[in-house]
C-alpha cells in the first residue's frame, strides 16, 4: 500500500473511457473477485488495429488504496505473448499487497505459498494454498517463464521461484514481470508483462498493478491543432459562409512519434466546450499527426474547436485546450457606394473646384440588415485606389446603412471613391469596387450658361459656350441635377438646354466644357420651370 494514496476516479474520468457496469454488478468479466473488487478496474483491449485502456468506474483499487486489478483481452488475430505498459508513476513500484496477498480481504484464486521468500529462505509451506496457509504467497511459475527473472532496486519482491526468479505477488496466473525501468522520477515507471501460454485471439487473462495513473497510462503527452479553409491556416481563421473547415492535430511527447490510436475533433458553439455543434469524425494518428478531421460547412457563428486524443498503453489521452482554436464563419457581404455634391447624387459627378463632396455606403447580403461595424470611405488619385487623395475618414454602419464621409474638397482632377466594411461577427468584411463612383472636380468658370429667375414656360432654351481665358472648346456635357443629359462635340457655336418633360419645380443644370488640351470647366446654374399658361380663346 503506497504512502500517497491515488486520486479519486472522478479524475481518470478526464482521460479514460468509463463503461456503465453491467447487470452483474460489473462491466468486465475478464478478472475474478479480488479484495474489493468483484471484477476488473481496468481493461487492456488489443486489437489488430489500436490497444486502448477501458475502466469501470464501481470497481476501485482492490485494496481500498491505489492498487488495480487489470484484466487484457485479446480481440487481435494474434496471440499476445506480452505487452509494455508505462505511466509517469510508480506503476510496477511493487509494495507486498498484490493480488496474492495475505493483507487484502479476498486473494485472486489459484494463489499458493512460494518456494522462497524474498532473502531466499526456503517456506515451510511451499505451494500449499494461500490462504489459509500463510507465508509469500504468489502463483507458480508459467511454463514459458526463464530462469533469471529479477527487480531492480526499489522494486520489492514478496518471494522466489524454485529457480530464483524474483516474485511480486501482483502477476497473474500465467504472467511475469521483467524489464522494468525507471521512467523521469519514478522507478518503477515502466516495464513488459509476460504471457505463458500466449493469449489466444478471443482470450484474456489478468494481473495487477501498483499505481495505476490519474493522467492515464503511458507518458504526458500534447495535442495541438491546426484549422484550414478558405485558403488560411492557424489556431484561429475566419471564412465566408459555406466555405468547408477541417481540424488536424499533433501529438507531443517523448513516445509521440511511434503512438497510434485515434483522435477526435469536435465543434462546439461556447468557449468551455460543452455544447456540441457537429462531430467532426475521427482519424488514426500516423508519425504524431491526425487529420485532417471531416469538412464542416458551418452557419455565420463563432465556433470553438477541440481535439481529443484516446491514448495507448504508451501514451496518455489528452485534450486541446478549449479556445485555442477559434473558427469564425461569416456571411458574405457587398459593399456599394454613392458619391453627393451640390445636392446631387451618383456614381459619376462632375463639380466645379470648391464643392464639398461626400460619400455613403449601403450593406448588403444575407444578414446585413442586422449588420453593425464600421466603414472606412478614401479617395484616390488612380483607377487602381493605390494613391490617396485625401485623408481618411469612417462611418459606423446601423442595420446594413453608414454614416457619411467626411467632406473633401479637392483641387482639380479625376478622382476615384473606395469604401471598406470591417465586418461583424456574422457579416464579412468587404469593399466597394474601385472605379464603381468617378468624380471630376473641373475649373469653375463662366462659360456662357445664362442665368435667369424667370420660370420657363417653353423649358427649351439656347446657351453659347465661351472659352475661358481663350482656350479652344472641343466638346460640352450638360448635366441636369447631376444626372448627364447630352454629351456632343462642339462644331457650332452654341448648344440646346432640354426641359421638356419636367415637372414644374426647381433645377440644377451644369454645363461642363473640355478644351482641346483636356482641361474641364464647369457652370452650374438654378432654373424654374412652371407650367405655360393657357390662352384663353374669344
Amino acid at each position: 500500500m503506497r504512502r500517497i494514496a491515488l486520486l479519486g476516479l472522478s479524475s481518470l474520468a478526464l482521460f479514460i473511457v468509463y463503461l456503465a457496469p453491467s447487470s452483474a454488478g460489473a462491466a468486465f468479466t475478464q478478472c475474478p473477485a479480488v479484495g474489493l473488487d468483484a471484477s476488473c478496474q481496468f481493461l487492456i483491449n488489443v486489437t489488430d488495429a489500436e490497444t486502448t485502456i477501458e475502466a469501470d468506474s464501481t470497481q476501485g483499487p482492490y485494496e481500498g488504496s491505489d492498487d488495480a486489478l487489470i484484466g487484457i483481452v485479446n480481440n487481435s488475430s494474434k496471440p499476445i505473448s506480452s505487452i509494455k505498459l508505462s505511466a509517469e508513476d510508480e506503476l510496477f513500484g511493487f509494495e507486498n499487497d498484490g493480488i496474492c496477498s495475505t493483507l487484502i480481504t479476498k486473494q485472486a484464486p489459484g494463489c499458493v505459498v512460494l518456494p522462497f521468500n524474498s532473502e531466499g529462505g526456503k517456506e515451510p509451506n511451499a505451494g500449499k494454498e494461500c490462504p489459509p496457509a500463510t507465508g509469500n504467497c504468489g502463483f507458480p511459475r508459467p511454463e514459458g517463464e526463464p530462469a533469471g527473472v529479477t527487480f531492480p532496486t526499489g522494486v520489492q519482491a514478496v518471494g522466489q521461484q524454485a529457480n530464483g526468479d524474483s516474485v511480486s505477488g501482483y502477476e497473474g496466473p500465467t504472467s511475469w514481470y521483467t524489464s522494468i525501468e525507471t521512467l523521469g522520477s519514478f522507478t518503477g515507471g515502466k516495464g513488459v508483462i509476460n504471457f505463458s501460454p500466449a493469449i489466444a485471439p478471443g482470450g484474456s487473462t489478468y494481473f495487477s498493478l501498483e499505481s495505476p495513473p490519474v493522467g492515464g497510462f503511458g507518458t504526458a503527452t500534447t495535442l495541438t491543432t491546426t484549422l484550414s479553409g478558405g485558403g488560411q491556416t492557424g489556431a484561429s481563421i475566419s471564412v465566408l459562409q459555406g466555405q468547408p473547415v477541417t481540424d488536424s492535430a499533433t501529438l507531443g511527447g517523448a513516445s509521440a512519434s511511434t503512438a497510434t490510436g485515434k483522435v477526435r475533433f469536435n465543434v462546439y458553439s461556447d468557449a468551455e466546450c460543452k455544447t456540441l455543434v457537429a462531430a467532426a469524425g475521427e482519424t488514426k494518428l500516423a508519425s504524431a499527426t491526425a487529420g485532417p478531421s471531416s469538412a464542416e460547412s458551418l452557419a455565420p457563428g463563432t465556433y470553438y474547436w477541440q481535439a481529443y486524443y484516446v491514448g495507448n498503453t504508451e501514451n496518455q489521452p489528452q485534450t486541446s485546450a478549449c479556445g485555442t482554436e477559434v473558427l469564425t464563419v461569416r456571411a458574405e457581404t457587398k459593399t456599394t457606394t454613392t458619391q453627393s455634391a451640390g445636392g446631387v447624387t451618383g456614381a459619376s459627378l462632375t463639380v466645379p473646384t470648391g464643392t464639398r463632396i461626400t460619400d455613403s455606403a449601403r450593406i448588403g447580403g444575407a444578414l446585413a440588415a442586422t449588420s453593425t461595424g464600421t466603414v472606412t470611405y478614401q479617395l484616390f488619385k488612380d483607377s487602381k485606389c493605390a494613391i490617396a487623395a485625401a485623408a481618411p475618414s469612417r462611418g459606423t454602419v446601423i442595420k446594413g446603412l453608414a454614416g457619411p464621409s467626411l467632406a473633401v474638397k479637392p483641387p482639380v482632377g479625376r478622382y476615384y471613391w473606395r469604401a471598406s466594411y470591417s465586418g461583424d461577427a456574422l457579416n464579412a468584411p468587404s469593399l466597394s469596387t474601385c472605379g464603381s463612383e468617378v468624380l471630376v472636380v473641373a475649373t469653375k468658370a463662366n462659360v456662357g450658361l445664362p442665368s435667369t429667375k424667370v420660370c420657363l414656360s417653353k423649358r427649351r432654351f439656347i446657351a453659347h459656350p465661351r472659352s475661358p481665358k481663350g482656350a479652344k472648346l472641343v466638346s460640352v456635357q450638360l448635366y441636369i441635377n447631376g444626372v448627364l443629359k447630352g454629351s456632343s462635340r462642339l462644331t457650332t457655336s452654341h448648344t440646346t438646354i432640354n426641359l421638356v418633360g419636367l415637372p414644374k419645380g426647381t433645377f440644377r443644370v451644369a454645363m461642363v466644357v473640355t478644351s482641346s488640351k483636356g482641361k474641364k470647366y464647369e457652370d452650374v446654374r438654378t432654373f424654374h420651370t412652371c407650367v405655360p399658361k393657357k390662352h384663353k380663346h374669344h
